[in-house]
């Protein structure tokens, strides 16, 4: 079922123009690709991977020819399901491996937590030891790309902090020295618990703090996920689709 997108009004539009020239940097697009008021961009890309990205009111096509001349077939924006690139990819589907995740931003995030006093560890080590608790599509999905630092894991107050248990995990990587790219984690026997509000909380001010947007991606089934960025104050304005030529098409 295809999951309508909220409405990006709330958004601030400058930090959308900020968003977009992040996102046109990244797909190695001109800075001023996506500074328009059409409702569809075009882009051909060097590879074969195909981006299909809902910025607000714009779709952008980012691929080979063939997809953007294919895409010129369909109508309307791309939604949270695959019904849209499914639809513009054809009978090369099996060839593809295809994600989809919804992309929300900070924009107005506070700075009360309802823990007092956390107990909070910023080394990596910590946050490796929750993952070892974590099943592996949890972990695969907050941990699919390296965070390189900027870590905020909680820990159990119950023990010493080197053997203390890792509650809830968040941490970013920057992204074209723009986005800071969320991620959290938590402890499938503690959660509920308000641990994973704590954490990213924590590392979305860190980020705001480094002068970066905070960006959090969701898969559009998650909807747990999704309900902790609307708490933190994220605003969810588009869904990133991607389809990776597999290996054995190369």
């Amino acid at each position: 079922m295809n999951s309508p997108l909220p409405d990006a009004g709330p958004f601030d539009r400058h930090r959308l123009d900020i968003v977009r020239l992040a996102w046109c940097r990244q797909l190695q697009m001109d800075d001023r690709a996506l500074d328009t008021d059409s409702d569809r961009v075009e882009h051909v890309g060097a590879t074969e991977d195909i981006t299909v990205l809902r910025l607000a009111e714009t779709t952008l096509i980012s691929g080979p020819s063939w997809a953007v001349d294919a895409s010129r077939a369909l109508t309307g924006h791309a939604g949270t399901d695959r019904t849209w690139i499914s639809a513009l990819l054809g009978d090369r589907s099996e060839r593809y491996d295809i994600g989809t995740h919804t992309v929300a931003y900070g924009s107005d995030i506070g700075h009360t937590i309802d823990v007092h006093d956390p107990l909070i560890s910023h080394e990596a080590e910590h946050a490796r030891n929750l993952a070892a608790h974590c099943s592996e599509a949890d972990v695969a999905e907050a941990f699919d790309e390296p965070v390189s630092r900027h870590w905020f894991t909680l820990l159990g107050d119950d023990r010493p902090a080197d053997s203390a248990h890792s509650l809830a995990s968040a941490g970013y990587s920057e992204q074209q020295l723009i986005l800071a790219d969320m991620r959290v984690l938590t402890d499938p026997n503690h959660r509920r618990r308000g641990h994973a509000q704590v954490v990213g909380r924590l590392a979305t001010n860190d980020a705001i703090d480094d002068g970066l947007i905070p960006q959090w991606r969701s898969r559009p089934e998650n909807a747990s996920a999704r309900r902790l960025a609307a708490r933190l104050g994220y605003v969810e304005i588009g869904v990133r689709h991607t389809a990776v030529l597999r290996g054995d098409h190369g």
